[in-house]
């Protein structure tokens, strides 16, 4: 942590010596919440839940975040890699499906110390759920430690990118993030409904974007093998979020409309992608867990 690059930010910053780059973290692990989670695709949470650990600060800091109290704000607790470990076993204890690692970008280096340590003693996949702003050299520390990705696809324009989270390279970042994570994972893999190896890419449908959400499912069906990936529709885009951070784009205080989410739905369907759609009801705060 001399010298941070962890991420595609490339700060450079002491973190070690206290110095905050982009993600607001010092050397330390910190995390605002573990706990069995019931709200992700049904192949994660399973009828038992996700054993999920939200890691603080972001490295991509989006404008309409609903976690923006934990990954803009101070909300979370340091710990030291040994305690990520007990969580880990202590939510296997509980029954989770799996071990779900939220927003971890930023702490890659000490998570892939703790999955060398713990993995032997885990029965269960470890899932890393990402805005997929990633570099390919960090992804590789985890390769063998990851059994499922979870990485975002958020936006085919650099515009976008760049105005909603500050991130203008995101769409070739992110493409070539997507790539490693299957290379290291391979064709997804079920067993009794519950997820054990792959990836489920994402995609968040926001307001006025249509055009460009239907852009990245066209662009997903060209980058990896359509029946070796799962994808992930959601409508959950809450504008709540995006009001209280009082943003200066007056599209995001809207809900994404009907019409919105159907023709993106439907484009994915006739591109042939296998995976899961959200119901309108999901675009709500009642789904975001209370830091």
């Amino acid at each position: 942590m001399e010298k941070c690059y962890l991420c595609p930010r490339n700060c450079g910053t002491d973190r070690a010596a206290g110095e905050l780059g982009f993600c607001r973290e010092g050397d330390s692990i910190r995390i605002a919440r573990y706990s069995l989670h019931m709200w992700e695709e049904p192949l994660i949470s399973g009828k038992r839940g996700s054993g999920t650990i939200f890691f603080s600060g972001c490295n991509l800091k989006c404008e309409f975040c609903q976690n923006r109290v934990i990954s803009h704000g101070s909300k979370g607790e340091s710990i030291s890699v040994e305690r990520l470990c007990e969580i880990m076993l202590e939510l296997q204890s509980m029954g989770a499906e799996n071990i779900n690692l939220v927003t971890p970008t930023h702490f890659a280096d000490k998570i892939a110390e703790a999955l060398r340590e713990v993995k032997k003693d885990l029965s269960i996949p470890v899932v890393y759920n990402t805005s997929s702003y990633e570099k390919v050299d960090t992804l590789r520390m985890l390769d063998g430690l990851v059994d499922i990705y979870l990485p975002d696809y958020k936006y085919f324009s650099d515009e976008l990118a760049l105005k909603y989270s500050f991130a203008k390279d995101y769409r070739m970042i992110a493409e070539a993030a997507i790539a490693e994570m299957f290379r290291q994972t391979g064709s997804v893999l079920i067993e009794n409904g519950i997820m054990k190896k792959g990836i489920i890419i994402r995609h968040l449908v926001l307001p006025s974007c249509r055009r460009d959400s239907i852009a990245v499912l066209e662009r997903i069906s060209e980058l990896l093998p359509k029946d070796n990936i799962l994808v992930s529709v959601m409508s959950q885009y809450t504008p709540e979020f995006a009001i209280k951070a009082d943003t200066k784009h007056k599209e995001l205080r809207r809900a994404i409309t009907s019409f919105e989410y159907s023709s993106v739905s439907e484009r994915a369907i006739s591109l042939g992608l296998d995976g899961f759609f959200q119901e309108k009801s999901s675009a709500t705060s009642e789904y975001t867990p209370d830091f």
